[in-house]
Parts: C-alpha cells; structure tokens; sequence
C-alpha cells in the first residue's frame, strides 16, 4: 500500500519539476536552462535591475550594480530592501564568491572580457545569464531602426523564467497602452533635435539606429545626427553648429549630468551663439528613460511635455 503511493508521490514531484522547466535565450547566441525559478540573481545595469523590480521579483535579487540615475519612487522601497548595491560592475571573484545562480546584463559591456566575463564562461560554471534584448548587437545591428519590441521580449522571457507570466502580461499590456497613447501627441513635428549625451571636445549623440533615435522620433523630431550609422554617434561641434537645431534633448545621467553640459554649452563662445542655447529650448531626460527598458515610455512622456512647455514654432 505504502509503495503506490510513495511511486506516485515522487512521479508527481517529478512531473512538476519538469513542467516549469525553462530555458531562457541570450540574443540566440546562448540559452541556460533551470528547474526552478532562480533565487540569488544579481543585476547589472539600471534597466535590468528595473526590470525585475518591476515584475516584483526583488526577493530573488541579491544584488544589483551601477545605477545611472535615480530609482524611481514607485520602486524605491524594493530596491531599498535588497541586500546588496554595488556602485560599479562588481569583479568576477566577488559575483563568483557570492553564489549567484542568475546573472542579468543591461548592456554588453558587462559580459566582456574585462568586465564579468563571457556568457558561456558562467553557463560552464552553472550559472544562467542573460542579456536584454535591445544589446543583442547580432540582432540589431545598427544599421536599421530600433522599436519598442525589446522591451516586450524582456518582460516575457523574465516572466517565464520566473514563473510570473500573469505578471508579466499584465505589466506589458499596461506598458503598450501607455505608449500608444504617448505616440498620438507628435508634439515634436517639424521639429530638429541635437540629443546631447555626454563629451566635450566631441559630443556623443544619437545615432539614426540607437534606443535615442527611437526617442526622438516618437515625438516627431528629427534627429540632426540621423543620418549616422550605428546606435550612438561621435559628432563634431561644427556639425551640430551648421545644423543649428530647434531644440537640444539633455540627458541627465550620474556620470554626465543635465546641468554640466548645459554650462558647457551656454559658457563655450561658439555654442552660446546656437538658436536652442540662447532660447535655453532644453529637455532634460534621465538616461534611463533614453534607453529600451521599463522607463522609455516615462521618456516618451517627458519629452512631449517638454516639448509642448517650450511651445517653439514648428
């Protein structure tokens, strides 16, 4: 009598370990699969660590790295409760000590050499990781235009992977209604913009295929650097002076603030000269709303409020 039942006790143990069984993809390059949910992820990079709190799956975080700004205060008080908050990428003997089962990637950089390492490197030690979709370089190449899809993915696939796919969809649709009605207000048409990231001697701007192109286009301006391959752009003063845009975009990040750049521009004898500095037709941005994560709709937003209070002729 006992033996059935402890048969079919185990069979069903069994049955619902390999029912969740999930196997998450990393920009089709890499795939780790899990028998259960993770439960000592570390994020590196805002989006990815807003991404998950978002999904309310801090409790499976034991740590998060680098913030470019400001956790927003919806998700202040989980980001709060998490254990561990490193300042930088952490080194690969810290992760290595610290027992991670998961490893989520914002951006590229921290699965080089320098950095973390190589996705397969932890995959061959046993732990899963994964990339956001939008810095899946194979994928999205830089050469055409992005879209808000990455987005969607994330959420999806982190859904599954932890078993929140109720969660998930919820959290999507909200976000998609969000953007369409953020998309109607076209409140920058006929419009240019210079999208000013970062740099002096050279700014660094949007390219016409990056998260920041995708930004500026959905409020109808027209990027000055869209014609430049790739996500990001490398431009010279003298092209942002020739085109002399309607407005200059500010993003607002730790390590570049709003207001250095807007100081540099208005103090520097030539860029002083500039229609939008002397108008001060600024919209500052936080980076993080720049970017293809949980907050590029609150950018959306930002930017066609902005836009419609500097009331500029179109």
């Amino acid at each position: 009598m006992t033996l059935p039942r402890l048969t079919v006790a185990v069979a069903a143990s069994l049955f619902a370990s390999s029912a969740f069984a999930q196997s998450i993809d990393s920009c089709g390059e890499v795939a780790f699969s899990y028998d259960s949910p993770p439960t000592r992820a570390i994020s590196v990079f805002q989006q990815a660590t807003e991404y998950m709190l978002a999904l309310g799956l801090e409790d499976h975080l034991i740590a998060t790295a680098y913030l470019e700004d400001e956790i927003p205060e919806q998700w202040r008080a989980a980001y709060d409760g998490i254990e561990t908050h490193y300042e930088e990428v952490p080194a690969r003997e810290v992760v290595l000590a610290s027992n991670a089962d998961f490893l989520l990637s914002g951006f590229v950089s921290a699965f080089r050499d320098e950095q973390l390492g190589t996705q397969q490197e932890w995959h061959d030690m046993g732990v899963g990781t994964y990339l956001v979709n939008a810095e899946c370089r194979t994928i999205y190449d830089g050469t055409e235009p992005m879209t808000t899809e990455p987005i969607f993915v994330d959420i999806e696939r982190l859904g599954s992977l932890f078993a929140v796919e109720d969660r998930a969809e919820a959290v999507s649709a909200e976000l998609r209604e969000r953007l369409d009605a953020a998309l109607q207000t076209n409140a920058g048409d006929g419009l240019t913009a210079f999208l000013y990231d970062s740099g002096t001697d050279a700014p660094y701007s949007a390219g016409c295929c990056g998260s920041p192109a995708l930004l500026l286009s959905s409020v109808g301006l027209t990027n000055i650097s869209g014609d430049v391959e790739g996500r990001w752009a490398d431009l010279a003063w003298e092209a942002v002076v020739t085109a002399d845009p309607d407005v200059i975009v500010v993003n607002d990040a730790g390590w570049s603030t709003a207001q250095e750049k807007i100081d540099y521009m208005e103090a520097d004898p030539v860029l002083s000269q500039l229609r939008a500095v002397k108008a001060q037709s600024y919209v500052i941005v936080p980076f993080s709303e720049t970017i293809l994560g949980m907050r590029f709709v609150d950018g959306v937003d930002r930017l066609s409020a902005g836009l419609e209070a500097l009331a500029l002729e179109h």
